[in-house]
């Protein structure tokens, strides 16, 4: 078996086989003879069938499964005499194309193939030690409180039909498409069509001059609203352009917000009005807390982004690059909006998180050659602790929770974040941090 490779574009290598037809003819002959002592041909009792009867039957399986044999030896031998680390499967084809289908091997023919695969990247981490960087943080005030007591307020707000026009705070319901608007003419554009599209007027959810717009709007009401695009919006085609939504106006609601007084708290489950504040300062010191750790661990990223470029797989990417546009989708499930909510095509949407995607493994492959330099490991008293976190943050579902962590399987699904973690706070403890005091509603503006 002849095995050459060499090295392709980046970090691709290029792995190219020959088979003797000695060598196939070999393999397939024992194939063959395995499978005649077992095999079940009608006029022969079990096992007792001519080699050449069976193979007649079987050839082509046979022939197949031989080929997988010797691709997974020589892509094994390839590994193993080259210290290939692969990153992911190689892709195999026949002979000297590049086209995907069935492969087999043929007797009495040299059996030729190539497989191309990626590596891992030679990481020699940079500028991990010694980084500068701000810790903000902020106080749960009496204000926090307050805006959090306004914010669940809101939460809670019913809406119901209204017979009247809408207002600032109403809910309208509203069904169309964008227009782009140029010398006259209109265009329907991409990801403007709406559709049973709910949105609270004062929300500031849509670009300038769209809510305004249904100020004093009807149900049944068909009416144009238009509107020009930020300077900067994403879609650079409509950034900074004039447009037109044509709409019909599906139905409007109005709020119903009931006040927050010991009555509600104790419906809500607490003894009163001052407990539930107390769990809600409570509650934004942790959050605060853990917008601080975010924004300082992002600029810890950030840092080390800047510092340590090197080539990155290309399949590790996609494989990022899919599970990202999957928790976005399910975000808008989760949500109940539209694609339309994107603000943007799919497609651009699509290609706006392939650069997160290759930051994100590159990040990653960097975090766990720092923890293999320093032998930073996770340890079953560090899955216990996060174990336990996990139920206590699930609150009334904890026993469900530490029932599904009691599988191997799901309790090792923590040890990635669980081993990040314990990189991260590695880096930190060696970083010089300046402690900045900030606005409590700009460090909670992290956890939107």
């Amino acid at each position: 078996m002849d095995i050459q490779v060499s090295n392709g574009e980046g970090l691709q290598r290029n792995i190219n086989v020959v088979v003797p037809a000695a060598e196939v003819d070999a393999r397939l002959n024992l194939a063959y003879e395995a499978a005649a002592k077992t095999a079940k041909v009608d006029g022969f009792r079990e096992g007792m069938a001519p080699v050449s009867v069976v193979k007649a039957k079987i050839a082509d399986k046979v022939r197949a499964q031989a080929a997988q044999e010797l691709i997974q030896a020589a892509i094994a031998k390839a590994v193993k005499d080259n210290n290939l680390n692969l990153a992911g499967n190689p892709h195999v084809h026949a002979g000297d194309t590049h086209e995907d289908g069935p492969i087999a091997v043929t007797e009495g023919q040299d059996f030729k193939f190539h497989a191309h695969a990626e590596v891992y990247p030679t990481i020699a981490p940079k500028a991990f030690e010694g980084l500068k960087l701000t810790r903000e943080t902020a106080e749960a005030t009496d204000e926090v409180v307050d805006i959090a007591l306004a914010r669940l307020s809101q939460q809670l707000k019913t809406f119901k039909d209204k017979d009247g026009a809408a207002a600032t705070g109403d809910r309208v319901t509203i069904s169309g498409q964008g227009y782009k608007v140029d010398g006259g003419k209109e265009e329907a554009f991409d990801g403007g069509k709406l559709e049973g599209f709910p949105i609270v007027i004062g929300s500031g959810q849509l670009i300038p001059g769209f809510e305004e717009g249904l100020v004093d709007a009807k149900k049944g009401d068909q009416l144009d609203v238009d509107v020009t695009f930020p300077a900067d919006y994403h879609a650079a085609d409509l950034a900074g352009k004039p447009a037109k939504f044509k709409l019909t106006i599906d139905k409007v609601e109005e709020g119903v917000e009931e006040p927050l007084d010991d009555a509600a708290a104790k419906q809500l489950g607490f003894e009163g009005l001052d407990k539930l504040k107390e769990v809600l300062k409570n509650g934004a010191a942790r959050d605060l807390q853990t917008a601080s750790q975010q924004r300082l661990k992002r600029q810890m990223l950030d840092q080390l982004d800047d510092a340590n470029k090197f080539d990155v797989p290309g399949g590790l990417i996609q494989n990022e690059h899919a599970a990202l546009w999957r928790a976005q989708l399910q975000e808008l499930q989760m949500r109940k909006l539209p694609l339309e909510a994107l603000g943007k095509p799919v497609e651009e949407a699509i290609a706006d998180l392939q650069p997160l995607a290759e930051r994100r493994v590159r990040l990653g492959l960097l975090m766990a050659e720092i923890a293999r330099l320093n032998k930073i490991t996770v340890t079953g008293a560090d899955l216990d602790k996060a174990v336990q976190a996990q139920v206590e943050m699930s609150g009334p579902q904890g026993e469900q929770v530490q029932r599904h962590f009691m599988k191997p399987e799901n309790r090792q699904q923590l040890a990635g974040p669980v081993l990040e973690d314990k990189v991260t706070q590695f880096i930190l403890d060696k970083a010089t941090i300046e402690e900045k005091k900030v606005d409590a509603k700009d460090l909670l503006d992290e956890l939107q």
